[in-house]
């Protein structure tokens, strides 16, 4: 059994998978440490989350693995010739993405604080991506640098036009991000393309987007994948 651990920009996820790649939610506390064989984690930020995850781990007496983009895995191709400046949650989602369609074309989407779209093509070639901002951070920053323009709590996106300004600018953030994610599949090969998105803003989107399939848990099981694949003894 593998303990996954994921430290975003605001929170720790972590799920246990077990020697079939089934993964199960987990929280610190019933983390069952004497049948975890391993700790792998992706970090794009260090917090006091991760530290104590860190710390029990050490404690313990688990290997704890850290992932770190590579310029290839396996077949597929890093598209940044300064591999080390993509961050780890993207290329462990695009891991995952290609290890589900390695003879085809896909987009990744991870809609987060950023919203990331990664594109591979069907020779096994990570093409490079767009970061654009996520819906609260878009809808945050009209806010913030537009008078008598502001925001309600319990709002929800939709595509259709706002009949209030609170609900223009959240729609308008919303469908921006349609609009990037529906460009890059255009770009990409359009419907035969596999469109697989994550993050916390993702379900939303992917019930606007009919074709895509929505992944919560994509960047641990890029993680995952990333430890089959790589060189670690």
């Amino acid at each position: 059994m593998k303990l996954l651990v994921d430290a975003g920009n605001t929170a720790v996820k972590m799920l246990l998978a077990n020697a079939s790649g089934e993964l199960h939610a987990v929280g610190l506390q019933e983390v069952p440490w004497p049948h975890v064989e391993e700790v792998l984690v992706s970090s794009v930020a260090d917090s006091s989350a991760l530290t104590q995850v860190l710390a029990i781990a050490a404690a313990n007496g688990k290997t704890v693995h850290r992932a770190c983009t590579s310029s290839h895995w396996r077949q597929l191709e890093c598209a940044y010739p300064n591999f080390q400046t993509l961050g780890i949650d993207r290329w462990l989602a695009v891991i995952a993405g290609y290890s589900e369609n390695p003879e085809g074309n896909t987009v990744v989407v991870d809609a987060g604080t950023a919203l990331t779209i990664d594109v591979i093509n069907d020779n096994h070639q990570h093409l490079g991506g767009y970061i654009l901002s996520g819906l609260k951070l878009s809808e945050q920053s009209i806010v913030n640098r537009a008078q008598n323009v502001f925001s309600v709590e319990g709002l929800s996106a939709h595509p259709r036009p706002g009949d209030s300004t609170p609900a223009a600018v959240k729609n308008g953030a919303f469908i921006g991000a349609l609009g990037a994610i529906e460009y890059a599949l255009n770009q990409c090969g359009g419907a035969s393309t596999k469109l697989l998105i994550t993050g916390g803003d993702g379900l939303s989107l992917h019930m606007h987007l009919p074709h895509s399939t929505y992944r919560p848990h994509l960047v641990l099981e890029g993680l995952l994948k990333w430890r089959e694949g790589s060189e670690i003894a």
